[in-house]
Protein backbone atom coordinates (compact mmCIF):
# COMPACT_ATOMS: atom_id res chain seq x y z
CA UNK A 1 0.00 0.00 0.00
CA UNK A 2 1.52 3.32 -0.96
CA UNK A 3 -0.27 5.18 1.85
CA UNK A 4 1.69 3.39 4.59
CA UNK A 5 3.86 6.45 5.20
CA UNK A 6 0.76 8.65 5.51
CA UNK A 7 -0.90 6.19 7.91
CA UNK A 8 2.16 6.39 10.13
CA UNK A 9 2.26 10.20 9.94
CA UNK A 10 -1.40 10.38 10.97
CA UNK A 11 -0.70 7.96 13.83
CA UNK A 12 2.29 10.01 15.01
CA UNK A 13 0.35 13.27 14.74
CA UNK A 14 -2.55 11.91 16.77
CA UNK A 15 -0.13 10.77 19.49
CA UNK A 16 1.53 14.20 19.53
CA UNK A 17 -1.82 16.04 19.71
CA UNK A 18 -2.94 13.80 22.57
CA UNK A 19 0.27 14.42 24.46
CA UNK A 20 0.13 18.21 24.02
CA UNK A 21 -3.57 18.43 24.92
CA UNK A 22 -3.58 15.82 27.72
CA UNK A 23 -6.01 13.56 25.87
CA UNK A 24 -6.00 10.10 27.43
CA UNK A 25 -8.26 8.32 24.96
CA UNK A 26 -9.44 9.32 21.48
CA UNK A 27 -13.13 8.58 21.06
CA UNK A 28 -13.41 9.98 17.55
CA UNK A 29 -11.81 12.25 15.00
CA UNK A 30 -12.35 13.77 11.59
CA UNK A 31 -9.70 13.58 8.89
CA UNK A 32 -9.36 15.04 5.41
CA UNK A 33 -7.31 13.22 2.76
CA UNK A 34 -6.76 13.59 -0.98
CA UNK A 35 -9.36 12.23 -3.41
CA UNK A 36 -6.83 9.63 -4.62
CA UNK A 37 -5.78 8.42 -1.18
CA UNK A 38 -6.29 4.76 -0.35
CA UNK A 39 -6.80 5.58 3.32
CA UNK A 40 -10.23 4.64 4.61
CA UNK A 41 -11.82 4.16 8.03
CA UNK A 42 -11.04 0.44 8.11
CA UNK A 43 -7.33 0.50 7.27
CA UNK A 44 -6.74 3.56 9.45
CA UNK A 45 -8.49 1.92 12.40
CA UNK A 46 -6.43 -1.24 11.87
CA UNK A 47 -3.22 0.81 11.86
CA UNK A 48 -4.25 2.71 15.00
CA UNK A 49 -5.17 -0.52 16.80
CA UNK A 50 -1.70 -1.90 16.01
CA UNK A 51 0.37 1.18 16.84
CA UNK A 52 -1.78 3.44 19.04
CA UNK A 53 -3.96 1.04 21.01
CA UNK A 54 -3.09 2.86 24.22
CA UNK A 55 -4.78 6.09 23.06
CA UNK A 56 -7.66 4.77 20.95
CA UNK A 57 -11.03 4.07 22.54
CA UNK A 58 -12.89 0.81 22.08
CA UNK A 59 -15.65 2.42 20.05
CA UNK A 60 -13.59 5.03 18.18
CA UNK A 61 -15.45 6.83 15.41
CA UNK A 62 -13.37 7.90 12.41
CA UNK A 63 -14.82 10.16 9.74
CA UNK A 64 -12.80 10.64 6.57
CA UNK A 65 -13.57 13.31 4.00
CA UNK A 66 -11.88 13.72 0.63
CA UNK A 67 -10.84 17.10 -0.67
CA UNK A 68 -8.38 18.57 -3.12
CA UNK A 69 -5.25 18.59 -0.93
CA UNK A 70 -1.69 17.33 -1.50
CA UNK A 71 -1.24 13.68 -2.37
CA UNK A 72 0.56 12.50 0.78
CA UNK A 73 -1.22 14.93 3.08
CA UNK A 74 -3.91 14.68 5.71
CA UNK A 75 -5.62 17.28 7.86
CA UNK A 76 -6.90 16.35 11.29
CA UNK A 77 -9.96 18.58 11.61
CA UNK A 78 -11.22 17.59 15.05
CA UNK A 79 -10.61 15.14 17.87
CA UNK A 80 -13.01 14.06 20.58
CA UNK A 81 -11.70 12.22 23.58
CA UNK A 82 -11.31 11.78 27.28
CA UNK A 83 -8.74 13.98 28.99
CA UNK A 84 -6.57 13.24 32.01
CA UNK A 85 -7.93 14.45 35.33
CA UNK A 86 -6.04 17.49 36.59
Amino acid sequence: MHDTFLLQKISDSLREICSKNKIKTIEGFTLIVNHNSHINEENLLEHLRLYNSDITGREIIIKIYREDIGGQSAIIKSIQGETFEV
